[in-house]
C-alpha cells in the first residue's frame, strides 16, 4: 500500500464497499476505515437479512421513489441502471433473483454473502480495511485523523459514513459532523423509513395486519401524499410498508408543528356504491349475520370490531337491522379512517433517514463536493431517502462507483469518469 492513498473511503457500508471496489478494480490505492470491528453491519440487516439490494424498475420510474428533485437523480439512474447493479454484483459471484414485485435479491445467498463478497474483492485488489478506526476529522490535504490520534494520508476522501439509524451497526450520524466542520451545509437527521405514532389508544389491534390499503398522508398546504402497501398495528404505531414510505414526510411535516393526518381506505379500488351493493346482498342472503362477523370477510376481526366502535355502530347488530345511516357510517370508515399523527419512532429503530448532506454541495456528475475538490460523498449521509424495495441500497451502489471513477478520471487526467465494465464468474 502506497504512503499516501489514492483514495481513503471513511465507512465499510454498503456505499463505502462498492466504491472500494471499484477504486481497486481502476487500479487506485484505497484504505477503507470502518468504525465498527467488521464492515457492512447494517447492509447485514437489510431485507430482514436477505438483502433485497436494488429494483427491477427503468430509470426513471425509479427515481419517482426518491424524495428529491427527480431532474437531479435521474442522469445517475440512467447510468446505473438496476441491470448494470445486478451485472456489478454477478461480477463477485452474486447472482440475482427476481420476485412478483420487482425486488432484486441475492440468488442462493443472503446480504451477509453480499457483504462478504464485497469486502473479499476488496482485499483481492489490494484494499486495506481498517475496522475500529472512529474518524474524529477530515483535514484539507488531505490527512484524516482518528480519535487514538492516528492518521491516514490521502489524494482524495470518500465520505461513505451512513445515517444515524441502528447505530450498534456504526451508523451514528458522524458524517454530518465532519461535513459541519469542513464548511458544508448539511440537514439534521430525521426518521425518513419509520412506524408512526398516533394520538389513538391501537393496543387491542396490537399485531392486526392488513395485506393491502390505500393511505393518504394530509399536512397543512401541502399536497397530499399517497401510498399503498400492508399494514401493521402496533402498541403506540402503525407499521407496514405503506406507513414506512410516508414517514419522512410526516416526519418534516411535524417539525414544522404542521397538523398531520394519516387517511386509510382499507378497501383500495372498491367505491362506496360496490360497498353499498355489497352490503345489501348480504342482508338480502344473510340477514340474521352479525355486522362484526360480515365485516370480518373484508378486514381482521378486530379490526373490524374497532371500525364499527369508531363508526358508532354495535358489531352485534344484525344487518337486516342496520339502518341506512348506520350503513353510510360504516362504509364511510371502510373508506377513510382517519389517524390524527404525533410522532414516529426513534431515529435509532428508523430504517433508513433523511437528513445529511445538502444535495447543493454535490455535483452528482461526479458525486465530488462542488466547493471542495477530492472530497467525494455516496450513500446515506447525503441528504435523500428512498422507499422501501431495494431503492435504497441502489444508491448506495451507484453513488459509491461513481465517486470511485470519478477519483479513477481526476487520478489520470482523464475528462469523465471511467467506466468498470463488470465480468461475470464462471
Amino acid at each position: 500500500m502506497a504512503e499516501v492513498a489514492d483514495l481513503v473511503v471513511v465507512g465499510g457500508g454498503a456505499a463505502g464497499l462498492a466504491c472500494a471496489v471499484t477504486a481497486g478494480r481502476l487500479g487506485l490505492t484505497v484504505v477503507v476505515l470502518e468504525r465498527t470491528d467488521r464492515c457492512g453491519c447494517k447492509l447485514c440487516v437489510t431485507g430482514g437479512g436477505k438483502g433485497n439490494f436494488t429494483h427491477a424498475e427503468p430509470p426513471r420510474a425509479m427515481a419517482e421513489r426518491f424524495d428529491c428533485d427527480v431532474r437531479l437523480i435521474v442522469p445517475l439512474l440512467r447510468k446505473f441502471p438496476y441491470q448494470r447493479i445486478e451485472q456489478f454484483f454477478s461480477s463477485l459471484g452474486v447472482y440475482a433473483r427476481t420476485d412478483a414485485e420487482g425486488c432484486v435479491w441475492p440468488k442462493g445467498t443472503d446480504a451477509a454473502g453480499i457483504r462478504d463478497a464485497l469486502v473479499k474483492e476488496t482485499l483481492a485488489r489490494g484494499g486495506l480495511v481498517r475496522t475500529g478506526c472512529r474518524v474524529a476529522r477530515i483535514e484539507p490535504g488531505w490527512q484524516v485523523r482518528m480519535v487514538d490520534g492516528s492518521t491516514v494520508a490521502a489524494r482524495n476522501v470518500c465520505l461513505a459514513t451512513g445515517g444515524a439509524s441502528y447505530s450498534r451497526t456504526g451508523s451514528t450520524g458522524d458524517g454530518l459532523a465532519l461535513c459541519r466542520d469542513l464548511g458544508l451545509e448539511t440537514v439534521d437527521w430525521f426518521p425518513a423509513l419509520a412506524s408512526l405514532r398516533t394520538k389513538d389508544d391501537l393496543s387491542s389491534l396490537a399485531g392486526v395486519t392488513q395485506p393491502k390499503v390505500e393511505m393518504s398522508l394530509l399536512t397543512a398546504g401541502d399536497e397530499p401524499r399517497i401510498a399503498t402497501g400492508h399494514f401493521i398495528f402496533a402498541h403506540t404505531h402503525v407499521s407496514g410498508s405503506s406507513v414506512l414510505n410516508l414517514c419522512g414526510h410526516a416526519a418534516r411535516a411535524l417539525a414544522e408543528r404542521k397538523p398531520v393526518v394519516l387517511r386509510v381506505d382499507w378497501m383500495p379500488g372498491r367505491s362506496a356504491s360496490e360497498l353499498a351493493e355489497e352490503f345489501t346482498a348480504a342482508r338480502a342472503g344473510h340477514p340474521k349475520q352479525q355486522l362484526g362477523t360480515f365485516l370480518g370477510s373484508y378486514v381482521a376481526r378486530r379490526l373490524a370490531a374497532w371500525l364499527c366502535a369508531k363508526a358508532g355502530v354495535p358489531a352485534d347488530r344484525v344487518l337486516a337491522h342496520l339502518s341506512r345511516t348506520e350503513q353510510e357510517s360504516i362504509i364511510g370508515q371502510l373508506r377513510s379512517t382517519d389517524f390524527a399523527i404525533t410522532g414516529t419512532e426513534p431515529i435509532e429503530r428508523a430504517r433508513v433517514t433523511g437528513g445529511g448532506v445538502s444535495l447543493d454541495e454535490v455535483d452528482f456528475a461526479t458525486m465530488q463536493a462542488r466547493r471542495i475538490p477530492g472530497l467525494y460523498f455516496a450513500g446515506e449521509v447525503l441528504d435523500v431517502w428512498a422507499e422501501t424495495g431495494g431503492y435504497n441500497l441502489h444508491f448506495a451502489w451507484a453513488t459509491g462507483i461513481r465517486a470511485a471513477e470519478s477519483v479513477a478520471a481526476a487520478r489520470s487526467g482523464g475528462a469523465s469518469p471511467p467506466t468498470v465494465v463488470a465480468v461475470s464468474l464462471t
